[in-house]
């Protein structure tokens, strides 16, 4: 069997072309983790292509399935072949996992859920992304039952962060942003800075200023008041080695 990739911003397909046996179940569930590993924990399995499936392949499904949940993402498949649509039919599975006709159709039912979790504030934190929460009920209840918000990293050394968020989607002015994010007011941050290390840092800070930019976004500066010293030592070493690679790159 082979296994062909095509990413996407958020998610990520894998075509499987030929007979999907038992040995090749291995080959799945590792290329499932290196997706995850890298923050892709929302899949398509584009099945048009599956000549045969046995009932081991099947348990790989549901495994990836299953690992793609624990990592609050999805796996759906697209586009099964009969033989596999009239197998996975057979045993229930459609019930597990959402089968879908055509690409189209798997794409958005990713995309809707991708959209559905953002605006819970509950997708899942990448590179680029920092899960905000706030520790006092007077903020929460201003998130009409959202336990987090979701913003974009700009850049973090070992004494600050700085981030952007827009709120226009949960219908939240940037006016109302401000006062979420008033000075001095205390927030706990959560993001991944994967040149450094693969898990997340987890630090508290107090915001020092708040400025509105385009589109109802504003941008939020954090002085840390809680990291670990190994977080602090590995940030500050990251923000003097992106410094140095600036002064040495062409303008």
């Amino acid at each position: 069997m082979q296994i062909d990739k095509s990413f996407h911003d958020e998610f990520a397909s894998l075509t499987l072309k030929g007979e999907f046996d038992t040995f090749y179940c291995p080959a799945l569930q590792q290329e499932v983790e290196d997706l995850i590993e890298r923050g892709m924990s929302h899949l398509i399995l584009d099945m048009s292509k599956v000549t045969f499936i046995n009932s081991t392949a099947i348990g790989a499904i549901i495994k990836v399935h299953k690992r793609c949940r624990a990592e609050n993402g999805e796996l759906v498949i697209a586009r099964p072949s009969n033989f596999v649509r009239d197998v996975m039919r057979k045993v229930g599975i459609d019930k597990l996992v959402s089968m879908f006709e055509t690409d189209q159709e798997a794409q958005k039912s990713i995309i809707k859920r991708l959209n559905q979790r953002e605006l819970a504030g509950e997708a899942p934190v990448d590179s680029e992304k920092v899960l905000i929460h706030f520790p006092d009920d007077i903020r929460n209840k201003m998130l009409g039952g959202r336990t987090a918000l979701l913003g974009k990293m700009a850049n973090a050394d070992g004494y600050k962060v700085q981030f952007t968020w827009n709120g226009t989607k949960g219908g939240i002015s940037s006016e109302m942003a401000r006062q979420l994010f008033f000075k001095d007011g205390e927030v706990r941050l959560k993001f991944q800075v994967k040149m450094i290390k693969k898990s997340f840092f987890d630090i508290v800070g107090k915001v020092s200023a708040t400025e509105a930019i385009d589109d109802g976004a504003v941008r939020v500066t954090v002085l840390i008041t809680g990291i670990t010293e190994s977080d602090r030592a590995a940030l500050t070493q990251f923000a003097d080695d992106m410094a140095f690679l600036k002064r040495q790159l062409p303008s």
